[in-house]
């Protein structure tokens, strides 16, 4: 059993909006009647901080009552849900009510827009028209099979603008900037879409968003003017196909040799990774913008230079991306049992030790993230031949 009212005390979750999904499916004691009520008193409670046992009877008079875990799957399945649909947009810099295809209600239409090439490389790691990721939706790692027509899209584009991308969805991979420029752009859009999905009811703060702004303005200012060199990309071969696909982007903390990457405080600067099969090879692209060379130039020379190629992808990938996908026997052959040290590994990449102060604000402490980390401590590999 979960004590739901203790998510009050996380700042960072919007509780109103986890209520109002308790309230609508009448779990723990909320419903239409009491909630406009239990809303308002949370708001009179004191800061976090501060903040005694007792100070909590003041729910008492509603006969709240503890969910199960099974509720508390399903509250925060209905709460992603709704994350997806309050967020559905296209990102196209002409994106507009006049140039989008639109409904009898004056709506655009937003599709259902796949963030790794359906029908090209998702098709090259099917088996029996699934494919295989990793999910932490029940508050553990494992994998979770999905259908290939379900992996890995986002409603992030209307049907028309989406053909922006038909350099590398209809034509071969030949490394032209154009090309390199749309994976680039495609791993920053997925990523940035599903994080502002998430705050519906996550507060990342006003700097995150305000991040993803301002790269959005740097592509869209490319995309108009047809800039495709603003994007520097390194490019790796490994000399067999493996059936594993990964659209994505992040941030460093450090590099592959424990330096620290020192971000700026206008926006944070990130990288855009790219990892698909071929016939015969697979590719794993590393792109940023030739503005931040500063902090990123030195990547492709140490990945080169450390001759660990395949330990190295696989834990950018692994610390920092969800957005991966495998062949399911692949999956469960090289895959499944490194299950335990994945999880550390997100664990200690994305995740910081804070403290809440006056009026609920978040101080960061330090971060779990070792230095070395990248230097894959758990053996994990995903290249299994």
């Amino acid at each position: 059993m979960t004590n739901y009212l203790n998510i009050i005390n996380s700042p960072q979750i919007k509780h109103d909006k986890y209520f109002e999904v308790l309230r609508d499916f009448r779990k723990g004691g909320i419903n239409l009647e009491n909630f406009e009520e239990i809303i308002k008193l949370i708001s009179k409670l004191p800061d976090i901080a501060e903040r005694k046992p007792s100070d909590f009877a003041l729910f008492d008079k509603f006969g709240l009552s503890d969910i199960s875990e099974n509720d508390q799957i399903v509250i925060t399945r209905e709460l992603q849900r709704r994350s997806i649909e309050s967020n559905k947009k296209c990102w196209h810099p002409e994106a507009s009510l006049e140039t989008c295809r639109i409904n009898s209600s004056g709506k655009i239409i937003i599709s259902a827009a796949h963030s790794i090439q359906n029908n090209g490389i998702l098709s090259r790691i099917v088996e029996n028209g699934h494919v295989m990721g990793y999910t932490l939706d029940k508050a553990e790692f494992e994998g979770k099979e999905y259908g290939k027509n379900h992996a890995s899209i986002f409603w992030g584009f209307c049907n028309i603008h989406d053909s922006i991308f038909n350099p590398i969805e209809i034509s071969p991979y030949k490394g032209t900037e154009e090309q390199h420029f749309l994976f680039a752009y495609r791993g920053f859009v997925i990523s940035s879409h599903k994080k502002e999905e998430s705050t519906y009811w996550i507060d990342y703060g006003e700097q995150s968003i305000n991040d993803i702004k301002k790269n959005k303005k740097l592509f869209d200012s490319a995309i108009l003017s047809k800039e495709y060199s603003v994007i520097k990309t390194e490019v790796f071969e490994l000399p067999a196909m493996y059936p594993i696909a990964v659209s994505s982007s992040f941030y460093l903390d450090f590099d592959f040799n424990g330096n620290a990457i020192n971000h700026s405080e206008d926006r944070m600067e990130d990288i855009y990774v790219t990892l698909f099969p071929t016939n015969n090879k697979t590719y794993f692209l590393i792109s940023y913008f030739k503005q931040d060379a500063n902090l990123y130039s030195d990547l492709g020379n140490q990945l080169r230079k450390r001759n660990k190629l395949k330990s190295d992808i696989t834990m950018l990938v692994a610390a920092h991306t969800e957005n991966v996908y495998f062949n399911p026997i692949y999956y469960k052959t090289f895959i499944e049992k490194h299950e335990e040290e994945l999880e550390r590994i997100s664990f200690q990449s994305q995740f910081d030790y804070a403290s809440v102060g006056k009026d609920n604000e978040i101080s960061i402490e330090f971060s779990f993230t070792p230095n070395d980390y990248l230097n894959n401590s758990f053996g994990i590999n995903f290249f299994g031949y």
